[in-house]
């Protein structure tokens, strides 16, 4: 006979104590260890520089952040490694109430770490989608690729000599996509 664990809900997991050395997402009421390899953590750091830079830049209403909880269901947290959602969206949570957003950001990106499967991949953008997101982005330090998945619309994929744009829900955001990866070199020249 199976042994049958207890779900944990969004609430709980927001009222969990930290555990250093660790990140959580909780997908369908279990825990689930984020991987924070240094590639993973350069190319998202940069890419949230990148779009923070321009948004400040350019005044757009949009708030820009990492590592940000936002719930698809009450069992089910996701972290996007950067994100991207309009003030109008984030006013709608309440933040003294505590908890998470229960939406996706406009935009989710993720950065692809080794331990992420196609298929993870693909339930994480369904779940965004299911959500409220209007695209989301895989950045892949492997390949050095970004890939923009909207609904309804096939995959677009960008490689080092490619420009990748924000349009239409980021404005005006545009840069080469080996711009992105570009902190990957620098790291190894130093």
């Amino acid at each position: 006979m199976a042994t049958q664990t207890r779900k944990i809900t969004a609430q709980e997991f927001w009222a969990m104590p930290e555990d250093p050395g660790h990140r959580y997402e909780l997908v369908d009421g279990e825990l689930v260890d984020m991987d924070g390899a240094p590639i993973h953590g350069r190319v998202t750091g940069h890419l949230h520089l990148l779009l923070g830079n321009h948004i400040i830049a350019t005044g757009l209403p949009l708030d820009a952040g990492v590592n940000t909880g936002f719930q698809m269901s009450p069992y089910t947290l996701r972290f996007p490694d950067v994100h991207v959602t309009t003030w109008e969206r984030m006013a709608a949570y309440d933040e003294d109430a505590g908890g998470f957003p229960r939406f996706a950001p406009d935009v989710a990106i993720e950065v692809v770490s080794p331990s992420n499967t196609p298929a993870a991949l693909a339930r994480k953008t369904g779940e965004y989608f299911a959500n409220g997101a209007s695209a989301v982005w895989i950045a892949n330090p492997a390949n050095r690729t970004m890939a923009i998945r909207r609904p309804g619309v096939p995959e677009q994929v960008f490689g080092p000599g490619d420009t990748l744009s924000g349009e239409p829900e980021i404005p005006g955001f545009a840069c080469h996509v080996a711009d992105i990866f570009a902190v990957l070199d620098r790291s190894r020249r130093q």
